[in-house]
């Protein structure tokens, strides 16, 4: 079961903006994979450019808890930022909060209920899982060799996937020509 933390009001920055001018949106969130694991789940956290759909941290591991998400922020190499997330009781956590305060980012946060409030993170989960996971049997899958799977589709994602709303480019290459 998710938790979410709906007592904390955040202010949603994005509003929606898929398409930003300025490539200082990042959008996370945390997606749960079948798994032969302790919680029969491995949990995935990314952190996704609005402007690029370049995925550019992401974190796997056998729980879903704010370490995983401060890992994530870790793996970021960017500053001033708006950083947004679902209510996700991770993403509202002191330790989070004060990580993205080191670094110069805003929180942001959707509408409680709002899955399309953070679509491209819901994107790229529905990406994965669509044309690659649900092809394997992850519930057979230890824990090492989802995590060599999930990195070789990222890296094809990032680097060979080209989207009609890239122009037909990969993020990689809409991200190079962003820098």
């Amino acid at each position: 079961m998710e938790n979410k933390n709906t007592d904390v009001k955040f202010e949603d920055l994005v509003r929606r903006n898929f398409n930003p001018e300025e490539d200082n949106i990042i959008a996370t969130d945390v997606s749960y994979i079948p798994a032969d694991a302790a919680e029969n789940f491995a949990y995935l956290s990314i952190a996704i450019s609005h402007k690029t759909k370049m995925i550019e941290s992401w974190k796997l591991s056998q729980s879903n808890n704010v370490q995983l998400v401060l890992d994530t922020i870790d793996g970021l190499k960017r500053k001033n930022f708006i950083f947004h997330s679902d209510h996700g009781f991770q993403y509202s956590s002191y330790k989070v909060l004060d990580r993205l305060k080191t670094i110069n980012a805003k929180t942001s946060m959707g509408r409680v209920g709002n899955s399309l409030d953070n679509r491209e993170a819901e994107y790229f989960f529905g990406c994965l899982k669509g044309e690659y996971l649900n092809q394997l049997a992850t519930t057979k899958m230890k824990f090492d060799e989802i995590y060599k799977c999930i990195s070789e589709y990222i890296e094809w994602y990032n680097f060979k996937r080209k989207q009609k709303v890239l122009n037909w480019k990969t993020p990689a290459s809409a991200s190079a020509i962003n820098s």
